[in-house]
């Protein structure tokens, strides 16, 4: 009887665990965490532009300066993971689902941080609006 009863509270455990697992791997984060992040990303990079003068070359430099001290991660939905920052030339969205920094100094919009997805929030509003 014990032993029975121990095969199905082992049984249990590791359904529970693996239905824990498949919805971690779907988490994916809501407007206001990813707009509160990506706030961050702004306000380091004007902080940095504050203090030199002129905005930072890249996600590198924040860093160095002592401005930002980790990039945030962000999950959105349709997309793994992401901790990195592409550099881009201009505000073209690749769907990386991560974050973008345009880096080019002869763009309009250098300096810029956003989010490198195509895919819509919760509220169907498009990530790379923000």
């Amino acid at each position: 009887m014990k032993k029975k009863l121990l095969t199905i509270f082992v049984v249990a455990a590791l359904i529970l665990a693996v239905l824990l697992c498949l919805s971690y791997r779907n988490y994916s984060m809501k407007s206001p965490e990813v707009i509160r992040k990506l706030t961050g990303l702004r306000m380091a990079a004007g902080l940095f532009r504050i203090s030199k003068g002129r905005p930072p070359a890249g996600i590198g430099e924040l860093i160095k300066a002592g401005n930002l001290e980790i990039v945030p991660g962000l999950k959105l939905r349709h997309h793994r993971a992401a901790s990195k920052v592409r550099n881009a030339s201009g505000p073209e969205v690749m769907d990386t689902g991560g974050w973008a920094y345009i880096n080019d100094p002869k763009s309009a919009d250098y300096g810029t941080f956003f989010i490198d997805c195509s895919h819509t929030d919760e509220k169907g509003r498009y990530w790379s609006w923000f």
